[in-house]
């Protein structure tokens, strides 16, 4: 078990915390409140939200506010393993930035707030006939996460993420309200990638490379 927050890595369990905790019976109370604990709260969800968690994981922990994000995700992801390869016996790496990127906004909830908020403005742009068109919804969802995410992960002006850091996250924000505003304004993020004021880090293919069996041995290791 690990100590810390869910975006905090490598924060171990304070040492000193022991189960077989010695002493006086008090001194034991005292020991066990130390212990790291998970509270887990329940409470009922009405239809609608059954019907979109009926299409994530049994068991995921996160923000009920970024599910549509994930269902996408989830979406895509399954079109790409079992529609689009050449040959579901294919192990080789698949080319998609948002398979590729996508896991690392889960640790950087502002810029997943930045895309929730993106996403938000387009759909409201969008008629009832086009909402109920799951096949045209991926394809916007698509331009809009190339629009706001990619461009933000690999921007050098994005300070790290770091937890509980309010000076780091006040100049993030401010990077961020910055781009989207660019984006408003120019209605996408052509002209912003474009201009010498934004500077980028240089291109890796793993922005684009997904290798779905290196999940696979993540998590069997």
């Amino acid at each position: 078990m690990n100590g810390g927050t869910p975006y905090e890595k490598g924060v171990e369990v304070d040492p000193s915390v022991s189960r077989r905790a010695h002493g006086s019976v008090f001194h034991q109370m005292m020991m066990m409140r130390r212990q790291p604990q998970l509270l887990v709260k329940l409470r009922s969800l009405n239809r609608r939200s059954r019907d979109i968690l009926s299409l994530l994981p049994e068991t995921l922990i996160g923000s009920m506010c970024y599910v549509h994000l994930l269902i996408f995700y989830r979406q895509i992801l399954g079109d790409v393993l079992l529609k689009y390869r050449m040959s579901m016996q294919s192990a080789e790496f698949i080319s998609n930035p948002v398979l590729a990127t996508f896991p690392k906004l889960l640790e950087q909830p502002d810029v997943m707030d930045a895309l929730r908020s993106s996403w938000a403005e387009k759909e409201s742009t969008l008629k009832r006939s086009e909402k109920r068109d799951r096949e045209f919804l991926k394809a916007v969802f698509l331009l809009v996460y190339h629009d706001c995410v990619v461009p933000l992960l690999h921007s050098t002006l994005l300070p790290p993420f770091r937890w509980a850091e309010e000076e780091t996250e006040a100049a993030r924000w401010k990077v961020i309200a910055d781009f989207m505003k660019q984006n408003q304004e120019n209605k996408g993020a052509l002209q912003a990638l474009l201009s010498p004021d934004g500077v980028h880090e240089p291109f890796d293919v793993s922005e684009q490379t997904y290798d779905f069996l290196g999940e696979i041995r993540k998590k069997a290791a």
